[in-house]
């Protein structure tokens, strides 16, 4: 059994800043890239859990939702135990009930203030983070708000090792299952009882690379669902930049030392995505 990862832990003020207890413990998220966030008092995280449980319902009207491509709608992969209902913010309106889309909305100010500190300590000037970021630090960019399910229906990993493409994964996990690699070795991410998981994302590296803190894109995994606990439950938001658009790589001191577009970066991440066992 891997050992258990103990992981920094931050909160959101009244400012709607993002504040850990200590400027070590910001620095070693930074490093992994990945803490828990106190859940807000304003986050109605339970309904939004029993509106994802629904879902298993063979009834359910949203396991009718139209899939859009291969990334939205309600999807079972066929490659782990993963089964989703996922839709980007421009669809939440129309699908989900009026409730949970201002839930994810909610998850937008979340983002926002992880995204807004990832900036702030990078030294990255004020006035150049909506342009670094394809909008999303001020209210543009993409987001995906997806419901999934895990179940031993089929015998592969829940969800293989991976690192997120996008800026900020926000993650409910009510269950064990989620691993992050650190030296070769998979640890386990325990559930903390009030708090979200959050992850940096392959696109919030890219963006910071050249400032003077940089973040880490954690390679994560699920383990497979066990027999004796059949179904787990999970709530995943995706802070991404907009899947059409270009971002932009600046230092400290405000020049503009590289960029990319979305699609490109996408690509190649895709092209180099490390084969695992």
């Amino acid at each position: 059994m891997n050992p258990d990862m103990s992981l920094p832990t931050a909160s959101i003020d009244e400012a709607q800043r993002l504040i850990f207890k200590t400027s070590q413990d910001q620095d070693l998220a930074w490093e992994l890239g990945v803490f828990y966030l106190k859940v807000p008092d304003w986050l109605d995280l339970e309904e939004a859990r029993h509106f994802g449980r629904d879902i298993l319902d063979s009834e359910s009207p949203y396991r009718n939702i139209p899939q859009y491509g291969e990334l939205e709608g309600f999807i079972a992969l066929e490659n782990n135990q993963q089964t989703k209902l996922a839709l980007r913010r421009h669809r939440w309106d129309d699908h989900y009930p009026a409730e949970i889309a201002q839930f994810g909305r909610q998850l937008d100010d979340i983002g926002r203030v992880v995204i807004r500190e990832v900036f702030r300590k990078s030294g990255i000037p004020e006035y150049l983070w909506t342009d670094a970021s394809g909008g999303y630090s001020s209210g543009q960019g993409t987001a995906f708000l997806n419901f999934v399910h895990y179940d031993t229906s089929q015998s592969d990993l829940g969800l293989r090792p991976h690192t997120d493409y996008g800026f900020v994964t926000i993650l409910d996990a009510t269950s064990p299952g989620l691993q992050i690699e650190l030296c070769g070795q998979f640890h386990n991410v325990p559930v903390l009882d009030a708090h979200l998981v959050i992850n940096f994302g392959e696109a919030l590296n890219f963006i910071t690379q050249h400032s003077n803190r940089s973040v880490t894109a954690i390679v994560h995994r699920v383990t497979s669902q066990a027999a004796s606990n059949p179904v787990r439950h999970g709530i995943v938001y995706f802070a991404n930049p907009d899947l059409n658009g270009a971002l932009k790589q600046f230092n400290a001191q405000g020049r503009e030392v590289g960029s990319s577009s979305v699609a490109d970066l996408f690509a190649k991440l895709e092209k180099n995505l490390t084969t695992y066992g």
